[in-house]
């Protein structure tokens, strides 16, 4: 993974380390809201509110790749062109 951060572009490299930051945080959110559902948190709003998030989850990972991947092909494309 270090070998992978190291090659990569510092806009791209923001995107991908930003994106999975927030992955983990509706991660966290979602199994926050299922362990407390009925003890801390209405049952059935946080057990609906978790799966939104758990829902919510492989778009935004998609979203993050999809970006990050992007933003490294324009700049290799521009590295190229300027040679």
């Amino acid at each position: 993974m270090k070998d992978i951060l190291k090659n990569i572009h510092r806009p791209a490299k923001f995107v991908f380390i930003a994106g999975w930051v927030v992955i983990a945080i509706i991660l966290i959110a979602s199994t926050v809201l299922y362990i407390g559902a009925g003890e801390i948190f209405d049952y059935y709003t946080a057990v609906g509110l978790s799966e939104k998030l758990l829902t919510a989850v492989r778009p935004v990972s998609v979203a993050v790749f999809a970006a990050s991947t992007g933003m490294e092909y324009c700049s290799k494309r521009k590295k190229n062109s300027s040679n």
